[in-house]
């Protein structure tokens, strides 16, 4: 997925120009010792942005209630830094324990632990993950390599031997699936016995690993999963044997050998996949059948107690989908439902954000649960046993958005719903007869996690629309019981955001206003883009706004809409860039902004730039190139210039393969306008980024080059995440000098 994080949390680059008549290259290590503090810097309140991550660092997240129902176990970094400890709080008397603390010194991760970090989009370090068993008896801890076991009645700790990746904990809390030189083993926690299940590994042909259309596209980042018992595994083997090589230097370090990557770009092969079962004893492989070229993507694997093994299918098109039920004991398939779109179907959402999968198989022969987009927005669905829809659970009026839980004993469901398009609220449905009970309905956005066969606690990691961010636990009721403690120091930075509509579309738009705002002043105007398929941005939780609040207060005016292609709205209004990614989203952007003008005249329309990253780097290349007109100053970071270059999974979704619809990348490639540069353009990079490579720059400088146009560059060491608080700062600053250099002469 082209990454949004960097927009919201200012994890980008480094700062510093170097102008020259076309071109100005800057890589920043070298040169920030000798940066010049200039007295007018901009705001301080980027630094202090940075160095708390957005005042989200010292945050509870990845929380759990223990099976007992007396404890919550959670990760949390320092106010100040991003290394993670694991804590359980027990609320019954509101203590704190901390049971697992990083190793001292920096980590060394392999180049395979480095590339999942990249595809979860983790950039903290310490204990990044864990995991607990079903009875909570043992609990798994990651540290880059090392795995650490917890047992939790006596608070004992122990290493397990080896350098082990992407473990996953069996439900008995007996073995770990783990792979090593990309082959899986089972290592069983009490002997400490090592079972090799796979012997085929190697460096194009994996084990027990999610191949890379999967973990960056498909938000499905294992590759193996334990039966409810305990005894067996699922585990995918993916063959990148076709799959392109690329190569990834780092200039830093010229001494060092490059990296090779697999990376399947649009109309390129994929890796080919397979998946097993196996005991976790070791044995033979039984092979799960269904036709792997007719449906080469497997999204989904859920396996539950009460429902058996199933699987989700999409052909490469990502127009048809199955869900297959498995037979564990020959691998045999059967086809539960089929769905298809003539644009693409999207995946159940927020099942990254701790939500379950689906299906959902219900007790008493009642049939099984599905959300779909087969009407005019999500909703959650009764299927009987044979897959014929019984009835909708969820009416248009409150757009289905994750399923949460579903509790046998009650014959209900818990599920978060969209009252309007900007927040969203939790509700529980009986499954009688359809009545809906509000659990959590403050203003704002929940993240709702159970912990699975645990219906009496839930999770809700809330960002209010009062503009604070916390990590509640609340009951089946939604009573809040506890806020779970962080040590977060949000910086002081009032964010002065006004929700509203805009243009004939009624686009969803934020508009954030300076501190000291004027009423009767003219001010310039800073478009904070995205642009693009997956991404909503305008959400009812002003702490998302700070970068934007911290820029405005220099003087501007800054606004951020969601225009056709974004989610969260209609089945249409999302498909509306099918085949072409960016006429229908410029042209949005540009009503949107015409429109708030004409309602907000402190808007100031002559003086308009725009800034993203990723997918809103490349709206900001296109906008700049493309409406001279509208935007008179760009800064882009890591665009995908060239749709070709990018992955297929992705790509493909929207514009088809290269080879089928050659004039929608045509439409779709900044490169087709290069020559119509006119305005200031400031184009930020990583180097090694193994998403968007750095070649879809290099493209553009080269074209812009050719055609004689002045342009701006500033090189940036490693990928899209910057640990280096220093660093992050120094970016959100280089922007804003760049802006106000043409904004505010």
């Amino acid at each position: 997925m082209i990454d949004v994080k960097i927009l919201r949390s200012g994890a980008a680059m480094p700062s510093f120009r170097l102008r020259r008549a076309l071109l100005s290259c800057v890589f920043l290590p070298s040169l920030l010792a000798a940066m010049p503090v200039k007295a007018a810097e901009p705001a301080a309140c980027m630094v202090d942005l940075a160095k708390t991550r957005n005042g989200t660092l010292g945050l509870p997240n990845h929380a759990e209630v223990t099976p007992d129902g007396h404890s919550v176990l959670f990760l949390r970094s320092g106010p100040f830094d991003t290394r993670l400890h694991l804590f359980r709080y027990d609320f019954p008397d509101h203590t704190l324990h901390e049971l697992a603390a990083p190793e001292a010194g920096p980590e060394h991760l392999s180049v395979e632990e480095k590339a999942r970090r990249e595809r979860a989009r983790q950039s903290m370090s310490g204990i990044t993950d864990y995991q607990m068993s079903e009875d909570g008896g043992t609990i798994l801890a990651s540290q880059g390599g090392r795995l650490i076991r917890i047992a939790t009645d006596d608070g004992r700790v122990s290493s397990i031997d080896g350098n082990w990746i992407a473990p996953r904990l069996s439900p008995n809390g007996q073995t770990i699936a783990v792979v090593r030189e990309n082959d899986l083993y089972a290592v069983d926690l009490v002997s400490g016995a090592q079972t090799r299940l796979t012997t085929t590994g190697t460096p194009t042909l994996t084990n027990g690993l999610a191949e890379f259309a999967a973990a960056e596209e498909l938000e499905r980042p294992d590759g193996a999963w334990w039966s409810p018992d305990s005894q067996t595994i699922l585990f995918e083997e993916a063959d990148s044997s076709t799959v392109e090589k690329h190569y990834i230097t780092n200039p830093e370090t010229p001494q060092t050998a490059p990296v090779e990557f697999r990376y399947p770009r649009a109309g390129t092969p994929n890796a080919r996949t397979r998946f097993g079962l196996i005991s976790a004893k070791g044995g033979e492989t039984r092979w799960i059948s269904w036709d792997h070229d007719a449906w080469p993507y497997m999204a989904r694997a859920v396996w539950r107690k009460n429902g058996g093994l199933f699987l989700v299918v999409l052909n490469r098109q990502q127009t048809q989908e199955q869900v297959l039920s498995v037979d564990p004991a020959t691998g045999k398939t059967s086809v539960l439902l089929a769905e298809a779109d003539k644009a693409w179907l999207n995946l159940n959402p927020r099942e990254a954000a701790g939500a379950q999968a689906l299906p959902i198989v219900l007790n008493g022969g009642q049939g099984f649960l599905w959300a779909s987009e087969r009407g005019k927005t999500w909703q959650l669905e009764h299927h009987a046993a044979d897959g014929s829809l019984k009835r909708i659970l969820t009416p248009d009026t409150t757009p289905y958005v994750a399923f949460n839980d579903y509790d046998a004993d009650s014959n209900s469901v818990v599920v978060t719903v969209r009252p309007n398009r900007i927040d969203n609220q939790v509700v529980r449905i009986s499954l009688a007869d359809g009545k809906t009970t509000p659990l959590a309905t403050e203003a704002g956005t929940h993240t709702i996690h159970f912990t699975p066969g645990a219906h009496r606690l839930m999770i809700d990691s809330f960002a209010s629309a009062d503009g604070t961010r916390r990590t509640l636990l609340r009951d089946a009721k939604g009573k809040i019981l506890a806020t779970l403690p962080g040590v977060a120091q949000p910086p002081h930075l009032p964010v002065h955001v006004q929700f509203t509509t805009a243009g004939e579309h009624q686009l969803d738009a934020a508009v954030i206003r300076p501190e000291h705002f004027q009423k009767g002043h003219h001010y310039p105007v800073v478009l904070s883009v995205y642009g693009g398929p997956g991404v909503k941005l305008v959400h009812d939780t002003p702490s998302s706004f700070m970068e934007e609040q911290c820029l405005a207060n220099q003087g501007y005016v800054v606004v951020t809409l969601d225009g056709r292609g974004t989610p969260g709205r209609d089945h249409d209004f999302e498909r509306a860039i099918k085949g072409n990614l960016i006429d229908a989203p410029l042209q949005d952007q540009i009503d949107g902004l015409q429109a708030l003008g004409k309602t907000y005249p402190e808007l100031d329309l002559i003086r308009v730039g725009v800034y993203g990253w990723s997918f809103g780097g490349y709206f900001t290349a296109m906008a700049t190139i493309r409406r001279p007109d509208v935007f008179k100053v760009g800064v882009a970071g890591a665009p995908p210039v060239d749709f070709a270059d990018y992955d297929t999974a992705y790509t493909e979704r929207y514009l088809d393969t290269p080879q089928n619809d050659a004039d929608g990348y045509r439409k779709s490639n900044v490169l087709t306008y290069a020559d119509d540069l006119k305005r200031p353009l400031l184009l930020m990079h990583g180097l090694t980024d193994d998403n968007v490579y750095f070649e879809n720059t290099m493209k553009l400088t080269q074209a812009l080059l050719k055609a004689g146009k002045p342009y701006d560059l500033l090189l940036l060491p490693g990928t899209h995440m910057l640990p280096d608080p220093i660093l992050r700062a120094r970016v959100t600053q280089r922007r804003a000098e760049f802006l106000g250099d043409v904004l505010k002469p």
